[in-house]
């Protein structure tokens, strides 16, 4: 598990060869999205072929992805 700015990421095998990150808050609160508005205790990205893939799109989901 990585930590990436107020959010951890964890990368794990979803199947075979298909690689998916799980972000959660640092502070254990649920991630507010804005589109649509609404709050989750974690977010997983879609599957990547590696699990390098997946903790990239984990980092622009919190960077550009709208969540709070």
């Amino acid at each position: 598990m990585i930590t990436y700015k107020q959010y951890h990421i964890q990368r794990f095998e979803h199947g075979h060869k298909r690689w998916v990150a799980r972000i959660t808050r640092a502070d254990g609160q649920n991630i507010r999205t804005i589109l649509p508005a609404s709050e989750h205790p974690y977010l997983d990205t879609k599957p990547t072929a590696s699990a390098e893939e997946a903790e990239e799109l984990a980092k622009k989901g919190i960077d550009f992805g709208g969540m709070v």
